[in-house]
């Protein structure tokens, strides 16, 4: 597969995409097709997107001749290691990779995915590049510097500088020594001499010849006598690529780091690929033509068949009222009886208002099957959303899903657009056929003309759609960027971070109107350039026929369709050029209705388990489970068996993989090795969903609606009510925040539950889920927020409320677990014991003891030490000393 001229166009949706995105790029010009969905979707577990490992490794499997590679910066000016996908850094200090394609003269060919594709020159390409340092081998770096093609890098700088004689003299000086010294020292030598002469301190040729040659000397016996470790070396250490380090096998080699291409491998190892990586390349490219065509099917073919038939009435009518109008001029001269002329005025008169009767409802037409249209796509799209995967919404923000939802409007302007596009090329038929008609021997011009009119536009939609796509892109971002800092406006007032901020949204906001101001541009270019082509075209055709010594009754008509075909062509490429915007569109809006939906779950049982139809209990086993998120392994050989009714406490410090493990149960980890099973069937498709609807779970991310306390305690409840509202209200703890609330129950909670505490907000949760019977209980540290002694009393009602449900509690409470049935204790995403409290606490090396004896140890010495002043906030006031009536947190100072 030969490799294409231009790096295709690749803009990521979210700030951590830039490496699905530049893979894509890459493997799209090498015409290798896949999903960049997929590819996005995969980045959340096995392909980290950020891993410049990974990203080599799965190029390497996708087809491509790969290697990563870190190199002088030097030799990415004067050598042709392009295509690569290289590692630069942003203003603010993040990693990004982008495409360097290929290299025109002084200008390199760049596939951005923040920004697109775009020319730059080295100064920028230096600026942008990020400049690694790591300790290698000394006998790697040895046998890559006296290679061909670094010797080749070496030649070009010599002659930069004009030492190009001279400097293959010191360049067989270095290969004969068979360390990495000479090597190294004659790179940082011709560094620093490159860099005096760019800025004019030495002259090209000799000048720079004696001072390279000085320089090679000086540093080469700095590091012979070790003067590079005890003290500034001759040459700045700022010019050495490859520096020694403590250990003489080693050298610390500094450079860009990049992924080279070399081709497309003759075989692809797909049976080793991951199952989201081979998907991305079975995976067939959208199609929105097609859905949008099914889904005008839905209505049957009358409608869109009579208006098809109401253009060509419409296109026929015009051409008999142009050829009417044209016989009432040449038959009004002979007609000399006054109701003669009323009667041919008035069959004209007739004709105008059927036209017009069918353009007014042709326009009707058209709005009623475009808003049509715009409700079943809304209605696929809201479909589709429940059935979707949690992994599918892992690699998505929630903004860019609520802007697909937006974006779905200018759809129904669809089919007015399409019949718009019909009847002006039928329009420009009829009249290239009337000038062929009035004027046989002019259709070679008149072909011409049509040719020029209508074929331009149709050559630049490549360039329209990425120019499109690119503007929509950053509209996206920008949808993401405002719902964002809507959601963490408080935070940002907090911090003082208003204007880190602003500048991020001025970056956006310049990358947006820079990409909508190219698509003007190309816009009217292309029409400009159009017009004036067609215009020179008529006036060269019109002087053609009167050449000819044509009629006199007949020039008014040709010269009326002449002018008519750069009007319709105009009409026609404005059309046209719309086709990105629309297409792109449908794009967005296709790709979750084609995306993959959760699959079913079969219906044989797992061996140890309980086949059970349904979730009348809650047996669950997870047999040798890994997961890994973003390329990192957050679990890793969980082999647990949790029995029907037990109440186990999961504890361990912050990351250890405590919320990882009970987010299994709920979906939205898949293990990437091993299995998790509910009642003896996987928990997957149709069972997970039967496992989520007798599930109660508390976590601070559960939503809280801005309706009224009584809607958020009801939310997926049953219609007759699983329990009642009174006995939750005061298992709860929820009576003090009734009583403060102006309407009671009805009172709004506010977005997100922003008018209650955030220990109020926790206890809504916990009512929520209170208000069910289920069979599994899921506690993800569900009393955050609240006193101490009043998250042991919620525990325990908690407990009392599900004793017959299997009930799961991840903790920071070590203490509060020594009366459960079962603890696990989590050490780095591995279970690192397990067992009966009790039994756990007499072990002499055990880790949960050692945890309780800790914490009590903070509970009796630390905290009742005299040193400390205790305030209590109550009803609003601060007061000292600590009451037992506290309705709020405690602040130790």
């Amino acid at each position: 597969m030969r490799r294409r001229f231009l790096a295709p166009e690749v803009i990521q949706t979210s700030a951590m995409d830039c490496g699905p995105a530049a893979l894509k790029s890459l493997l799209e010009g090498y015409g290798i097709n896949v999903s960049y969905g997929r590819l996005r979707e995969a980045a959340q577990t096995e392909v980290d997107g950020t891993s410049i490992d990974v990203l080599e490794d799965l190029a390497v499997r996708l087809g491509l001749d790969a290697t990563q590679t870190m190199l002088p910066f030097e030799h990415l000016a004067v050598g042709a290691p392009f295509p690569a996908l290289l590692v630069t850094k942003d203003p603010v200090g993040a990693l990004h990779f982008i495409v360097v394609w290929r290299r025109i003269g002084r200008y390199f060919q760049i596939m951005d995915p923040g920004r697109g594709r775009l020319w730059a020159d080295i100064t920028t390409l230096r600026q942008i590049t990020f400049k690694h340092g790591m300790p290698v081998p000394a006998s790697q770096w040895r046998t890559w510097v006296g290679s061909v093609e670094s010797h080749q890098a070496f030649a070009a700088r010599f002659a930069r500088i004009g030492v190009r004689k001279s400097g293959a003299g010191l360049l067989e000086r270095a290969r004969t020594d068979p360390s990495w010294r000479s090597f190294g020292a004659l790179d940082a030598a011709l560094r620093m001499t490159a860099s005096l002469v760019s800025e004019k301190v030495v002259k090209r040729g000799h000048a720079a010849n004696s001072l390279l040659a000085a320089l090679f000397d000086e540093a080469l016996r700095d590091l012979v006598a070790g003067h590079f470790d005890s003290g500034e070396p001759v040459v700045p250490r700022c010019y050495w690529s490859a520096a020694p380090t403590a250990t003489p096998e080693h050298v610390k080699l500094t450079g860009a780091v990049l992924v080279r291409i070399f081709g497309v491998r003759p075989e692809r190892t797909d049976a080793r690929l991951p199952a989201d990586v081979r998907a991305a390349l079975r995976e067939r490219p959208p199609q929105p033509l097609r859905h949008l065509g099914s889904i005008l099917r839905e209505d049957g073919v009358l409608a869109p068949g009579l208006l098809l038939m109401s253009l060509v009435a419409a296109t026929l009518g015009g051409a008999l009222e142009v050829l009417l109008l044209r016989a009432a001029i040449d038959v009004g001269r002979h007609l000399n009886i006054a109701e003669q002329r009323l009667a041919g005025f008035g069959v004209l008169a007739a004709l105008f208002a059927v036209l017009l009767v069918l353009d007014v409802s042709l326009s009707g037409g058209a709005l009623r099957m475009g808003r049509r249209l715009e409700t079943r796509l809304r209605v696929a799209f809201l479909r589709k959303i429940p059935r979707l995967h949690d992994r599918y919404f892992q690699s998505r923000p929630m903004s860019d899903m609520a802007h697909r939802a937006h974006a779905i409007h200018p759809i129904r302007e669809l089919p007015q657009l399409g019949g718009r596009l019909l009847r002006s090329t039928m329009d420009l038929l009829v009249a290239a056929a009337g000038l062929v008609w009035i004027d046989a021997r002019s259709w070679p011009l008149v072909l011409l003309a049509v040719v020029v009119s209508t074929v331009g536009p149709w050559f630049a939609q490549q360039t329209m759609a990425e120019r499109d796509l690119r503007a929509r892109s950053f509209d996206g971002s920008l949808t993401r960027f405002y719902l964002d800092g809507l959601l963490g406006l408080l935070p940002a007032r907090a911090h003082g971070a208003e204007s880190a901020v602003r500048r991020q949204h001025a970056r956006v906001m310049m990358e947006w109107s820079r990409a909508s101001l190219d698509r003007i541009r190309a816009s009217t270019f292309i029409d400009a350039l159009q017009q004036i082509a067609g215009s020179l075209l008529v006036v060269f055709l019109v002087f053609a026929y009167l050449t000819h010594e044509p009629e006199p009754a007949a020039v008014l008509l040709f010269v009326y369709w002449a002018l008519n075909v750069p009007v319709l062509g105009q009409e026609i490429t404005r059309t046209a050029l719309l086709y990105p915007s629309m297409r792109n569109r449908l794009l967005r809006l296709v790709e979750p209705l084609d995306a993959v939906e959760e699959p079913e779950a079969n219906n044989g049982s797992q061996p140890g388990g309980r086949a059970r139809s349904g979730v009348a209990e809650a047996y669950i086993v997870f047999r040798n489970v890994s997961v890994r998120a973003a390329g990192h392994t957050i679990l890793e050989d969980v082999d647990l068996a949790i029995p029907s009714g037990a109440h186990v406490a999961i504890v361990g410090a912050s990351g250890a993989g405590k919320s990882s493990l009970v987010a299994l149960l709920l979906g939205w980890h898949r293990p990437a090795s091993g299995s998790v099973s509910v009642n003896g069937l996987p928990l997957r498709g149709d069972h997970l969903k039967q496992v989520r609807r007798q599930t109660a779970w508390v976590d601070a991310a559960i939503h809280l609606w801005n309706r009224s306390l009584l809607a958020n305690l009801e939310y997926g409840a049953v219609s007759n009510g699983e329990r009642r509202v009174g006995t939750v209200l005061e298992d709860a703890d929820l009576l003090s925040l009734l009583e403060r609330l102006p309407d009671g129950l009805q009172t709004n909670l506010g977005e997100g539950g922003a008018l209650v505490a955030g220990g109020e907000g926790q206890r809504v949760r916990l009512g929520r889920a209170m208000m069910r019977k289920p069979q599994l209980v899921i506690l993800d540290e569900a009393f955050r927020g609240l006193a101490r002694e009043r998250r042991r009393a919620l525990l325990g009602r908690a407990r009392e409320r599900w004793k017959d449900a299997t009930l799961l509690c991840a903790t920071h409470d070590v203490m509060d677990t020594r009366d459960f049935d079962h603890v696990i204790v989590l050490v780095d995403g591995r279970v690192c014991e397990q067992g009966p409290p009790r039994a756990l606490c007499k072990r002499a090396d055990s880790r949960y003891a050692a945890m309780l004896l800790a914490e009590e140890n903070v509970q009796r010495r630390m905290w009742n030490e005299s040193a400390w002043r205790r305030v209590t906030v109550r009803n609003g006031q601060l007061m000292d000393g600590s009451p037992e009536a506290a309705e709020e947190t405690e602040v130790r100072l």
